[in-house]
């Protein structure tokens, strides 16, 4: 290597290496330790001699990296919680408007699924595991220090980093807030020096939706054929006329099909544009940002507009003060209308969807009222209109102050506001009344303003004692929200369409409502850490947070202390021998407990609430009477205890660096909201009473590791990967009485279960169809008294009497996968970038509810993908057709389960990045054109998802859909 700095300790001459790392220095005697040390190295000593070879180890940049952890910050060598940081240049890899799915696979322990397909659909998250039943399962965000703003406001150009705490020793400075653990994230800042304008902008397209065909055709006559053929009413095609009304088989002669799923089937369009603006000298820096978000989803009028500013002020005003502020104005122009996609997949394929004008027919078959187009509101938004106007403020101003060396204060004040105003006018002849058979339109309006604010109050004091270094950090903090909203609705044949919500008083004056609410919550909490550190090796970390929430009115404080400790085996002398190899090996061990108070805002009282359905003779008569929800000012915090041990080490040269983490948290006293019977005289037969109660209890225990390896490192071409991998065993150890929790109505999905995940699915197990060779096996086995036969579903006989019956139904699988994945891979040669990301998650089962849609009676539709049995087919997917509907077959339900393992391709990137000549000429500082595909294949363990995506967990509206985006990113 050229350019080392080469002297001997203790002295003043230093020389550099030459161009082939060659150096030559005269010392004073033999006994004289010599340095070497050049920038990005680790500095070497070795003892003087001569013909001396040295070899030089890249310095690990992680190990001095800033992570920020609850109110403070410490270096990545010093950390002795599970933490994972998410850089700037990983967050913006995926091109949503989403900084949670930009995430997605990138941290060990984060379950991250986008909830569906609608254009600005969020993403669904939780870190390890779910613990509540009733508690909130979602993490706290904490932006630029103050918590509970909304992270769905957030361009993801403007972020810098995000922290994610895992375990209670991290995340119990924030307590009960924190009982889901914590993603911090750091906004951009200026930056001292000339200002840096940039622009990051794509357009693309969303569409090419994976979703399985619609039977149409000779297929869906031949469904009929076998449907009538197995009561004995159809022989051969002679008889096809009399399987179809007369309407239809009028359509049929006139090949009129329709594949509905087609036409529901469109592409969108996706673009986003941000241009910022950061610089600043030694006392004021500025980051200002504007970005504009639009997508246009699947469906006509489902369009997503987003409008973000964002000024972050940093100034210093003397030598011991300094104050700044965080802000950001988001607006949101949101669209939206259902999708009648699971409508579609079950209507007969015969009619004709448009006239000769191109204008929607409502009833595709002449003659047949019941056949509803299910484009009927691509008619335009007079028909059908669902209108989300939104505008959140987020105010963060601080003030800091250094009040003497090593002590600071700080003060950060939050302030989120938020309008919403939501609309819906749905005409007398939108899908949603025509499927009602409803004469008349209706429209709402609802105006919503919510405000927290926050104001934390931290100080922080850093003592170094020789080998010895301390911190200490105490925080005050207040959370106070407010949320109150007016609602009014109204309906009739008056109402105007091309006014849609805007004039109510046009609706009958009997149909007119006016309803209005009013919601308030307060938090307080005081909070203490001590960091301790002994010769950079030996660390350890106490922490302790006293917790008041309103929520809880009997019980509303609760201590929840945490400690952890960590040890760097790389700095101990018997490690010298492996230094070769190893890097840096440092353990961590945590325990830590956390609280829950999620549940509804006064849900500990007995509210009484208006009813009007009494009356004295003609004259109507208000009276008061409790909720359904019944107080318990007994309830208490939900705990979890949790436990980690962790290992990070680096070797070879710091060219692959990881951590593995296991552990174990037990949640305690869990919140749930338990169904009482109607004899307690509170609630009815369908609204039924209810009480939060502390009951259950659930365990989470897992694996987490991430590796980062630097596979090739040349001068012209690099190779790197990151690999993140969990898995994660949930059950419920204890319940109310002991027992399983099986409701009445709803058992297959909301059945909680001793032993098994919270996210269960219990019902009858499907092991084949029964084929012909089985006939008389299936003819030992009954249900419902009616003994089974070829071509039924068979079903498991879980306690061998022969008889399938409700003990028959078991536990079949949950949404929690066992185990998942992400795999980036990035690859550069000279100007060019190409990055391939996949995503696999493992050992779940989904609820496929387009499954159901098997029309074994043919009158109705299925999909084309449905391998029914018939005695020339032995198919084991689904049953044999009949003129019944499928809920008449024993154990239809079972047929909705599938395995929805999965391994995805969820992103590819390939880019070219202008050398620094051509962009010099061109006046730009750097420039940089990409395109970018995602969600572009998936691979199913069943065939039966094979057209579809299984992240999207089994709904079958709004299915997630591909984009393909071309991008530039241009500096100034």
């Amino acid at each position: 290597m050229s350019g080392v700095s080469v002297k001997a300790l203790n002295a003043t001459r230093t020389v550099v290496t030459d161009g082939e790392g060659v150096f030559s220095l005269a010392v004073d005697s033999a006994n004289v330790t010599i340095e070497f040390s050049y920038v990005g190295y680790d500095a070497l000593q070795l003892p003087a001699s001569n013909n001396m070879t040295a070899e030089m180890t890249a310095a690990n940049k992680q190990l001095d990296e800033v992570v920020v952890i609850g109110y403070g910050t410490v270096k990545r060598k010093d950390l002795t919680g599970a933490v994972t940081t998410v850089k700037a240049a990983d967050i913006v890899r995926t091109p949503t408007h989403n900084a949670v799915e930009a995430i997605q696979g990138r941290v060990p322990g984060v379950d991250i699924t986008r909830s569906s397909g609608k254009a600005g659909s969020n993403s669904n998250i939780q870190i390890r595991g779910t613990r509540s039943f009733s508690g909130t399962n979602t993490p706290l965000y904490v932006i630029d220090g103050v918590q509970g703003a909304n992270i769905d406001d957030l361009n993801p150009n403007d972020i810098e980093s995000m922290d994610v705490l895992r375990d209670a020793s991290s995340t119990a400075i924030y307590g009960s807030a924190g009982a889901n653990g914590v993603i911090i994230v750091t906004t951009k800042k200026g930056k001292e020096g000339r200002a840096q304008v940039a622009y990051n902008g794509y357009y693309g397209i969303n569409g090419l939706t994976p979703f399985p065909k619609g039977r149409t055709g000779a297929d869906y006559i031949q469904l009929r054929r076998e449907a009538w053929r197995t009561t004995g009413e159809w022989a051969s095609p002679a008889d096809d006329a009399k399987l179809f009304s007369g309407q239809e088989w009028s359509a049929v002669q006139a090949g009129q099909w329709v594949d509905w799923v087609d036409l529901l089937m469109r592409n969108g369009v996706q673009q986003s544009h941000n241009v910022s603006v950061a610089g600043g000298n030694d006392k004021t820096k500025a980051f200002l940002s504007a970005g504009y978000f639009n997508e246009k989803g699947r469906l006509l009028n489902d369009v997503m507009k987003r409008y973000t500013v964002r000024l972050n002020l940093d100034q210093k005003v003397n030598n011991w003060m300094k104050a700044g502020i965080q802000s950001q104005i988001t607006i949101y122009d949101n669209n939206t209308r259902p999708d009648q996609l699971f409508k579609a997949t079950g209507l007969t394929p015969l009619g004709v969807p448009y006239d000769a004008a191109g204008n929607i027919n409502l009833r595709p078959i002449s003659g047949a009222p019941n056949q509803i187009n299910p484009l009927a509101d691509n008619r335009g938004r007079n028909i059908y209109t669902d209108n989300a106007y939104t505008t959140n403020v987020l105010i963060n101003p601080y003030l800091e102050i250094n009040i003497m060396k090593g002590l600071t204060f700080r003060s950060v004040f939050g302030a989120n506001l938020s309008n919403i105003r939501n609309g819906v006018y749905r005409d007398s002849s939108s899908y949603y009344h025509l499927d009602r058979s409803e004469k008349f339109a209706d429209a709402s309006i609802k105006s919503t303003a919510a405000r927290q604010l926050t104001w934390d109050n931290i100080i922080t004091w850093n003592k170094n004692f020789g080998d010895h270094s301390l911190t200490v950090t105490g925080v005050a903090s207040m959370v106070h929200g407010v949320t109150d909203y007016v609602q009014a609705n109204g309906q009739g044949a008056t109402l105007v369409s091309f006014q849609q919500f805007y004039n109510l008083s046009a609706a009958d004056a009997a149909n007119q409502r006016v309803f209005s609410g009013y919601t308030k919550t307060d938090s307080r909490a005081y909070a203490a850490r001590v960091n301790y550190g002994y010769k950079g090796k030996y660390l350890l970390t106490v922490t302790n947070r006293y917790d008041g929430n309103a929520k809880l009115s009997g019980k509303k404080w609760d201590n929840f202390p945490s400690v952890a400790a960590g040890w760097s085996l790389s700095q101990e002398s018997f490690m010298e021998p492996l230094t070769s190899v190893f890097n840096q090996v440092k353990l961590r061990a945590g325990y830590g407990i956390t609280g829950n108070s999620g549940i509804d805002a006064y849900g500990t009282q007995s509210l009484v609430i208006r009813s009007n359905n009494m009356s004295f003779g003609e004259v109507a008569a208000p009276y008061y009477l409790f909720s359904s929800t019944i107080g318990n000012p007994n309830l208490g915090w939900e705990k979890t205890a949790t436990a980690n041990l962790g290992i990070d080490f680096a070797f070879l040269k710091n060219r692959i660096t990881a951590s593995v983490d296991v552990y174990r948290a037990r949640t305690y006293d869990v919140l749930i909201l338990r169904r009482l019977p109607t004899f307690t005289g509170v609630g009815s037969a369908s609204t039924p009473a209810q009480v939060y109660q502390n009951a259950g209890e659930t365990v989470n225990k897992g694996l987490e590791v991430i590796i980062n390896s630097q596979n090739i490192k040349g001068r012209d071409f690099q190779w790197n990967s990151t690999l993140s991998f969990s898995t994660n065993k949930e059950r419920i150890t204890k319940l109310i009485d002991g027992r399983d929790i099986i409701p009445s109505t709803g058992w297959e999905t909301n059945s909680y279960l001793i032993g098994r995940p919270m996210k269960s699915f219990y019902s009858y197990r499907k092991l084949g169809i029964w084929q012909t060779g089985e006939k008389d096996a299936a003819a030992g086995y009954s249900f419902a008294g009616k003994a089974f036969q070829p071509g039924d579903i068979k079903l498991q006989d879980v306690t061998g009497n022969n008889i399938i019956n409700d003990s028959d139904r078991t536990y079949l699988g949950s949404v929690v996968p066992k185990w998942s994945l992400g795999f980036q891979n990035t690859f550069s040669y000279k100007g060019f970038d190409l990055g391939i990301y996949m995503i696999v998650r493992w050992g779940q089962m989904i609820n496929a509810e387009f499954m159901g849609r098997y029309n074994p009676d043919g009158a109705g539709n299925g999909l084309a993908f449905m391998d029914y049995w018939t005695p020339e087919n032995p198919s084991n997917d689904f049953p044999r057709a009949s003129k019944s509907p499928l809920n008449s077959y024993a154990g239809y339900q079972s047929l909705s389960f599938v395995d929805g393992s999965f391994m995805k391709i969820k992103n590819v990137t390939f880019g070219y990045t202008f050398p620094k000549n051509v962009t010099e000429k061109m006046r730009l500082g750097n420039l940089r054109v990409y395109a970018t595909g995602s969600n572009l294949f998936t691979f199913t363990k069943s065939h039966l998802l094979r057209n579809y995506d299984p992240e999207r967990g089994g709904a079958t509206d709004d299915p997630l859909t591909r984009q393909f985006v071309f991008g530039l990113n241009v500096g100034f």
